[in-house]
């Protein structure tokens, strides 16, 4: 978007007035926009954070974030949004008669813009109303059910804001965490058939976590209830667009906020909190070692969810003199080799288990301790059928078990960064990171060699067998999570491959009709679901966060690992480097993919008949000669016979 559409946006902005949870004096509006405490003592809050000129701030990392809870300050870590909460969003139009003609023609677009900026995990609904309320599309995750909902809508009758803003709330009421919910409002007039109150509205609008952005279309507004109504709704905003054409620059910048939404995650360290106790949340965005936003939320303590104060052991109860049983003798029993085979295997291994305790036995807290003790034990009554579900199995226990085991082991391995590499390759299996992989290594090898020793025992090995069985379950077990990985790595080059040809050609036809290279990306992401799409979905997603291009291209070619993508790439970046039109550089490269692809199918087609001898000279031609020749050995070895 252009500066000057920014510059537009925040002046119309400023028509209705910030929202009240901004600091005016800040150079950064800090919104946060949800808290979800449903894991506590583990807290995520989706915050975004807007500049003087109305545009998201981009490129937010941990050290440019402070959280305090409760004055104390917190370890935090930050990420986009859009990785782990997808958005479930409500857009609301006005149907009255008062916006018909072109006024309706652009906000129907304007819509249709945010419809096509949603993510595959994202959810949109919409809501129509004139003088009743209808819901037109229910939450769904199909981008063409909701553009034709957006296009059945017709003009006519009265205006019933309060009710449909209060319809949209009922939509997102039963859309639990991690999803991350918004209500878009379009309107030009003033309410007028409503029989939701306005006080009952926005009593409802503070009880909730929703966001409420309105945007007012001409001058025939009712400006005190709207903004009313946005700053009645957890970090909302209002604007106006006193002509319907810049509808779109107002829609686009919400797009972009919401996009550029960041979830930042911390362990609270508090040692003893009741279930209902608030505790007030401070985030601070810092530059320079300067304060430029702040904001500030209520964390409340979910029931089932409280943190109680060690208790103090008590001691032993003494033992009554003459009151002690007599312990039953132990008779000794034969033991056979398969009995101590198990025994040794499972004391090698409670062994290691041991050794790996008690060197974190130093590094863990008693707070982490009762974490995990949290994490073991039975759960606590639900409070009803909207409570938020808890995370999952593998993210509770799997990776921090799995984190644990391959930590003290970390110097022995390669270096992370190529691990990750190789994840990025094959497609982030898992969402694996680095050190859990090292640990799903460790542990397999652990499982293997315990394997090997059970066999072992059963089959009674000497000892030099017994160790050199247990090696090789150890070697196994560690290298065959690494033949997996280079196996689906291959596999997703070679359907890589597959898609380039047809891929680049869409890219090319796209700029050569007019569309700017993201444009053409855009439209590659939109009708192909395939790894390459994939990767360019997220390419189109660091263009739109800042990320500089040529990074953003080398570290796509760095995941994907092919030299075609590579050579694509670098032409990509040295077209923009000369100024060279970019459509141009897409038809070759469409044209050299082509060729590549035909070269490597004759290649395939040479190499055939040289992998087909193999098999017809270890399979076809011994079973010939047996037919041919098989006869005729009765006969040989009876001459050979009566010579002798």
């Amino acid at each position: 978007m252009s500066r000057a559409a920014f510059g537009i946006l925040a002046a119309l902005a400023l028509l209705l007035g910030s929202p009240s949870h901004a600091v005016a004096e800040d150079p950064v509006r800090l919104n946060a926009t949800q808290l979800d405490a449903s894991q506590f003592p583990v807290v995520r809050i989706t915050a975004s954070a807007i500049d003087q000129q109305g545009r998201a701030v981009k490129g937010l990392q941990a050290t440019d974030l402070r959280v305090s809870e409760d004055g104390r300050p917190q370890q935090v870590n930050v990420t986009l949004a859009n990785r782990v909460a997808p958005v479930a969003l409500v857009m609301v139009l006005d149907t009255s008669g008062s916006v018909a003609g072109q006024p309706f023609v652009d906000a129907k677009a304007a819509m249709k813009s945010l419809v096509s900026s949603l993510g595959p995990a994202d959810r949109g609904a919409v809501v129509t109303f004139s003088t009743t309320v209808r819901v037109a599309q229910p939450l769904t995750g199909e981008k063409g059910a909701l553009v034709a909902a957006i296009d059945g809508a017709t003009a006519a009758g009265n205006t019933a804001i309060f009710d449909a803003v209060n319809a949209a709330l009922d939509v997102l009421a039963p859309v639990a965490a991690p999803f991350r919910k918004a209500v878009v409002l379009l309107t030009d007039g003033i309410d007028n058939s409503s029989a939701t109150p306005v006080a009952a509205l926005t009593q409802k609008l503070g009880s909730t976590d929703v966001p409420l952005f309105v945007v007012g279309l001409g001058n025939d507004l009712d400006r005190p209830v709207l903004q009313r109504l946005a700053d009645a709704s957890r970090n909302g905003a209002a604007y106006v667009a006193p002509t319907s054409s810049q509808l779109a620059a107002i829609y686009d910048a919400l797009q972009e906020q919401i996009a550029t939404e960041y979830a930042v995650g911390y362990t609270s360290d508090v040692r003893n909190a009741a279930a209902g106790t608030a505790l007030p949340v401070t985030l601070q965005v810092v530059r320079g070692g300067t304060v430029v936003g702040t904001a500030t939320v209520a964390l409340t303590v979910p029931a089932g969810r409280e943190i109680r104060p060690a208790a103090v052991p008590t001691a032993e109860a003494p033992a009554v003199p003459g009151a002690a049983t007599p312990l039953l003798p132990i008779r000794p029993g034969p033991y056979d080799a398969i009995i101590v085979g198990l025994l040794g295997s499972l004391s090698m291994l409670m062994l290691l288990l041991w050794a790996h305790v008690a060197s974190l036995q130093r590094s863990v807290s008693g707070r982490e301790q009762r974490r995990m003790a949290r994490l073991l034990s039975t759960p606590g009554d639900e409070q009803g059928p909207t409570t938020p579900l808890r995370l999952p199995f593998r993210t509770r226990v799997l990776g921090p078990v799995l984190q644990r085991v391959a930590r003290p082991l970390l110097r022995f391995f390669p270096s992370p960064e190529r691990i990750r590499d190789r994840l990025a390759q094959a497609g982030d299996p898992f969402d694996l990171t680095p050190v859990e992989f090292i640990g799903v290594r460790v542990v397999t090898g652990l499982l293997c060699a315990t394997a090997a020793l059970t066999i072992a025992a059963l089959i009674q090995v000497d000892l030099v067998l017994f160790l050199l069985v247990t090696m090789l379950g150890l070697f196994l077990g560690y290298a065959m999570p690494g033949l997996l990985l280079g196996r689906a790595t291959r596999a997703r080059q070679r359907e890589t491959l597959r898609a380039l040809p047809a891929a680049l050609d869409l890219l090319a036809l796209s700029a050569t009709a007019g569309l700017t290279f993201d444009g053409a990306i855009a439209q590659v992401v939109e009708r192909w679901e395939t790894p390459f799409s994939e990767e360019l979905r997220r390419l189109l997603l660091e263009f739109r966060m800042g990320s500089d291009r040529r990074t953003a291209l080398r570290a796509l070619a760095a995941r994907i690992g092919i030299p075609d993508v590579t050579r694509f790439s670098n032409a990509i970046i040295q077209a923009d480097s000369l100024g060279v039109p970019i459509s141009k550089v897409l038809i070759e490269q469409a044209i050299e993919m082509r060729t590549r692809r035909r070269q490597r199918a004759e290649e395939a087609a040479r190499k055939a008949p040289i992998k087909m001898l193999f098999p017809m000279v270890g399979l076809i031609f011994p079973a010939l000669f047996v037919v041919i020749l098989g006869p005729a050995v009765p006969g040989l070895l009876d001459i050979f016979g009566a010579t002798r």
